[in-house]
């Protein structure tokens, strides 16, 4: 009897991995239900190859379309472009295809399409081409951009000008608060000057409310600074958001209202444990009930949080907008923010998950990260110039926290055409909103900047060339 469950158990297994297998890489169903699938007529006509061979998929006629999805066996096609019938100028080029890859572009009429490899870990083969034309703007779509209060304070007309982009500013990096829900203020050093952290807030939100009158603007607070208590982190944050709750919420009041912001944030990085994820829980539900109508409440959330002993959908219900980090998520690679890891995978999680998809804001890294993980961010401006448009990755020298400098190494970017193509993603499934970390690590070079190209995408327009 014990030998036919366990056969029983290890069927149901075999049969659940290949269903989850079957099933895993499709395309969500606020896009697949609501516009048609161009290439369900058509068929490759070569699929296979090497570095520099090409796929073609023939649609068996002529047909308008913007958005292509390829899936490939494996994943080891590592950079591609996308041609049109017999064109020589490609309409779309990235890095990784692997099961699930979303390449938006401008509107072009095509009769078949070319997938040259230019790049690729071995053998490669793809299983799968679905065409769209999707030509919706997104009428409600929130771009919520976090924002050093020193950045903001000394805000010049450049950075005002892509700040027009933004719906909502979150303005971190001058108040913290104690195991106590005390709320502290750090001093900054400005032009050789030492400037008291109240009055870098105040003049961050004046300068912002002047750059993007229609821009709501939150705070960010945390208890990730040590006091000299001897708590960790997490022991802070949990003893002001439990034993001290009441102090903690009254102090955030005050500040919301003496400095006129719009709510207050969370960049929730820390629990370990369950009750970690309860205390966070528990005060945000009652700091909710506290808070003024129309005073928002929101907070950045890890992906990891969100996973099977993370926090449940009930647990989200309090927060307005919910910022998922998804980046520094490393693949096998080395890189930590492809387009399937924390783009495509991290919101089929959350909405298998049953979260609220309309509050949901997905991180986009204006930074890069080394793919060996040491301690260094990399700002996007300093390489806009150098970073081809289909192109995340750069082999360069850097110094890291630590001041330890580093040989060339391979550092992975978000560019122009991911940024396009995770905000068009973003929009085309129904969420609410894009997250970006941080304001300071774009370029004021219009035809570069990457809040242009969210811009864009929103505008249902393409400008990248």
């Amino acid at each position: 009897m014990k030998k036919i469950f366990c056969a029983i158990i290890l069927v149901v297994l075999i049969f659940s991995v290949f269903a989850f297998s079957g099933c895993s890489d499709k395309t969500p169903d606020a896009i697949s239900s609501k516009y048609e699938n161009l290439a369900d007529d058509g068929k490759f006509l070569s699929d296979s190859g090497e570095k520099g061979d090409e796929a073609v998929f023939d649609f068996g006629r002529t047909v308008l379309i913007n958005t292509i999805v390829l899936k490939e066996k494996d994943s080891n096609i590592t950079s591609f472009r996308i041609y049109v019938n017999d064109g020589e100028t490609p309409v779309y080029g990235n890095d990784y295809i692997g099961g699930y890859r979303y390449c938006a572009f401008a509107p072009t009429e095509a009769s078949k399409i070319r997938v040259e490899v230019m790049d690729c870990d071995g053998k490669w083969k793809l299983e799968e081409v679905e065409a769209y034309l999707i030509l919706n703007k997104a009428e409600s779509f929130d771009v919520m951009s976090y924002i050093n209060a020193d950045t903001a304070y000394t805000l010049t007309q450049e950075q005002a000008e892509i700040a027009s982009c933004v719906t909502q500013f979150n303005v971190f990096g001058c108040t913290y608060f104690d195991a106590e829900g005390e709320i502290h203020f750090v001093e900054y050093t400005i032009d050789g000057k030492t400037v008291s952290g109240q009055e870098v807030l105040k003049k961050a939100i004046e300068n912002l409310r002047k750059a993007n009158p229609a821009a709501t603007i939150v705070f960010t607070v945390l208890a990730n600074r040590d006091f000299g208590d001897g708590m960790t982190t997490i022991e802070r944050h949990n003893s002001a958001m439990n034993d001290h709750a009441t102090v903690l919420t009254e102090n955030l009041l005050k500040i919301i209202d003496e400095y006129g912001l719009d709510g207050v944030s969370f960049d929730y990085e820390y629990p370990e444990k369950s009750k970690d994820f309860k205390t966070f829980s528990n005060y945000i539900k009652q700091l909710d009930a506290a808070l003024p109508e129309g005073k928002l409440l929101t907070a950045a959330i890890s992906d990891w949080c969100i996973r099977t002993f993370g926090y449940s959908a009930k647990d989200l219900e309090p927060l307005d907008s919910i910022e998922i980090m998804s980046y520094d998520l490393f693949d096998e690679r080395g890189n930590h923010a492809t387009f399937y890891n924390t783009c495509y995978k991290t919101l089929k999680d959350l909405d298998k998950k049953g979260v609220d998809m309309s509050k949901v804001h997905l991180g986009l890294p204006f930074y890069s990260r080394p793919v060996d993980k040491s301690a260094f961010w990399g700002s996007y401006k300093d390489v806009a110039g150098i970073l081809g448009p289909y192109d995340n990755a750069l082999t360069e020298e850097f110094v890291d926290l630590d001041g330890v400098k580093h040989a060339p190494t391979k550092t992975y970017y978000n560019g122009r055409q991911m940024i396009y193509d995770k905000t068009r993603y973003a929009i085309d499934c129904g969420i609410g909103g894009v997250m970006i970390w941080h304001f300071g690590c774009d370029t004021t070079d219009l035809e570069m900047s990457l809040f242009k190209q969210i811009e864009a995408a929103i505008n249902g327009e393409y400008t990248i060339s």
